[in-house]
């Protein structure tokens, strides 16, 4: 079993990578530890792995942003709409008819859950990775793949 210079083998340091990258560790460790290997290492699939490591916790970061901002923006307006004086507001003329605190309730009900079952699936699909990553079994992403192709 090849071993890298920290003296683990390949396929562990392959697997703690997309371990890290999962929501509850976050892009930075994934980001030192792929410099480290783009720096120090020789294994080329190491190098690969450590880089399709890097772009899916990217991307699994902006994606968690992007749900959390959008239900943060969501929700400012909604509170901006229950804040302002005038009930003429949009085409809105009696917020109590609309019944604006049950669409607020539902609104943040689904946000939230959709924000949790978004960063739920980013930990699983990382997990799923670090262990096929552990066992050798190579992950094909096509689109990574051809970046991979392109620049190695």
């Amino acid at each position: 079993m090849e071993k890298s210079k920290l003296k683990i083998s390949v396929n562990l340091f392959a697997a703690l990578l997309y371990f890290m990258g999962a929501p509850a560790g976050g892009i930075i460790p994934v980001l030192i530890a792929s410099g480290y290997i783009l720096i120090v290492e020789e294994n080329e699939k190491l190098k690969r792995t450590a880089v399709k490591a890097f772009i899916l916790t990217l991307l699994f970061s902006l994606l968690t942003s992007l749900m959390n901002w959008l239900s943060a923006s969501l929700a400012s307006f909604f509170n901006m709409l229950a804040s302002t004086s005038s009930r003429t507001i949009y085409g809105i003329n009696d917020l109590d008819k609309f019944n604006f605190i049950k669409l607020f309730q539902t609104f943040s009900w689904i946000s939230s859950n959709l924000t949790f079952i978004t960063y739920f699936f980013a930990a699983v699909i990382m997990v799923v990775l670090g262990f096929r990553a552990y066992k050798q079994i190579d992950i094909k992403i096509k689109w990574i793949d051809k970046i991979l192709d392109k620049h190695f």
